[in-house]
């Protein structure tokens, strides 16, 4: 029982520690949302984001305004402009994490849209996540929003490329992105194998090919 109250209590302190340096990072092809600290990653939640015709933004952002149970005001595009308070029609769930003027993350009503590109540019978190994020970050803390189809990620047996659906049609899956991802692993890993190119992914798969095996250290 000791050790359970000593658990839920690192738990509660880490949940509630202030950042020395927080920054929202958000890669739109991956559908991930990663709260870092200092560079270090803290945590990962998935996401939804704009669709190809009204996409998520990319580039850098600070959170700008936050609100609890916000108030939803439909758009233009809507015939029916009546606001939706809170409560379990709103689709902007229960936070609301503004990074630009009309665009923010926030929690859904709708939970099977995460992991798609369904949004009308916001970014979607399931509402537990969003509430969680609502606590870690203030005012002020950075957005940087990439839009990145490619990823290399090491495994215990060597370097892995990870390849997601192009989903605005950007064509930024080329061979020259991926020779600039590897630059810096060229000094850790030999041998190195380039993909076959074009590389198609269909939404929602995920390409992932091993181009490296981990060097052992040779023995005197």
């Amino acid at each position: 029982m000791r050790k359970l109250t000593i658990i839920l209590a690192m738990v509660f302190l880490l949940s509630n520690t202030a950042f020395a340096r927080p920054e929202i990072h958000i890669n739109i092809p991956e559908y991930l949302l990663t709260l870092l600290d200092n560079g270090q990653t803290i945590r990962q939640y998935h996401v939804a984001v704009g669709t190809p015709y009204e996409p998520t933004p990319t580039g850098k952002f600070i959170v700008s305004y936050k609100e609890q149970y916000p108030t939803w005001y439909p758009g233009s595009e809507f015939v029916d402009k009546t606001p939706v308070p809170p409560g379990p029609d709103n689709p902007l769930g229960t936070r609301w994490i503004e990074f630009s003027p009309g665009y923010g993350i926030h929690g859904t009503n709708k939970a099977w849209s995460i992991d798609s590109p369904v949004s009308d540019g916001c970014v979607r978190m399931f509402n537990v996540d969003a509430e969680e994020l609502y606590e870690l970050v203030e005012i002020g803390t950075p957005v940087i929003i990439t839009y990145q189809t490619m990823n290399l990620f090491e495994k215990p047996d060597g370097l892995y490329l990870r390849v997601y659906d192009d989903i605005y049609n950007k064509a930024v899956t080329k061979k020259e992105e991926f020779f600039l991802l590897i630059t810096p692993y060229q000094t850790r890993y030999s041998n190195i194998t380039e993909p076959k190119w074009p590389i198609l992914v269909d939404y929602p798969n995920i390409y992932e090919l091993k181009i490296a095996s981990k060097q052992l250290k040779k023995t005197p």
